[in-house]
């Protein structure tokens, strides 16, 4: 995706996150999400509550792309933007990330669920004179795979990325529910800290033991999401990570 992409809606681009996260490390969350369910409610059609997507969604999703968020394991959030021309940070799908926002509980997955994926009035077919406006990144895991989605505001827009395939839907109907979503993860992001760095296999950003926390304060990382491979710890448990270290495989694509 690039800097002030248009929003062009059911664009096919074939190119080589009651608790939001009551459980992760930020503590119970106090965002009130009961604003945004009761917006929706009334507009999810009861024939659409067995189905996972609505009708919509699911002749425009890859069915592979689909499945990671409908079986998802473990959903991560992020918050987003474009990078910015020598910028050495942290990418998801080519964008810079600038914070976590935690790990979706289940009733942060629901809520999702309730007021995007089934919702049947949110998105759009027409096409939208806006730009792509990076908030939130959602990465939805199933087991080695996993389906990434871009919430855009203030142009209504989401974004699917599974493989080569990049889905891109207008959200204009929508532009309320964004709005709130976008700006309550936001205020749940914290720095976004290396998985790597702290031994972690999963992607979350998260510190989630005293142990990583005291490695972070070591590494002097709390206060950047800028890389830091090749620093030192004062632990004689954890060696000296290599002094030049390989680009590209660190980041998350």
């Amino acid at each position: 995706m690039k800097k002030n992409m248009p929003l062009i809606a059911l664009m096919f681009v074939f190119v080589a996150s009651n608790g939001f996260c009551a459980d992760d490390l930020f503590g119970i969350d106090d965002v009130d999400s009961e604003t945004i369910t009761e917006t929706t409610a009334q507009s999810v059609e009861s024939a659409a509550k067995q189905e996972f997507f609505s009708k919509f969604l699911n002749s425009r999703l890859p069915a592979s792309a689909a499945r990671n968020i409908e079986k998802a394991e473990k959903v991560f959030c992020y918050t987003v933007a474009y990078a910015q021309p020598n910028e050495d940070v942290y990418t998801v799908n080519d964008l810079a990330i600038k914070g976590s926002c935690g790990e979706l509980s289940d009733s942060g997955k629901k809520l999702f669920n309730d007021a995007l994926w089934r919702n049947t009035t949110v998105f759009s077919n027409q096409m939208d004179n806006c730009k792509i406006a990076p908030k939130i990144m959602l990465r939805y895991i199933y087991g080695p795979d996993s389906t990434d989605v871009l919430l855009s505001y203030p142009c209504p827009a989401v974004t699917f990325y599974h493989g080569r395939d990049v889905v891109t839907i207008n959200a204009a109907p929508g532009a309320q529910l964004f709005e709130q979503i976008t700006k309550a993860y936001a205020t749940l992001s914290e720095p976004y800290i290396s998985p790597a760095l702290v031994g972690q296999m999963l992607p979350n950003g998260q510190i989630l033991n005293q142990e990583q926390k005291e490695m972070v304060r070591r590494l002097g990382l709390g206060d950047t999401p800028n890389k830091r491979w090749g620093q030192p710890t004062s632990s004689p448990t954890q060696p000296a990570s290599a002094a030049t270290p390989k680009t590209g495989w660190n980041k998350l694509k």
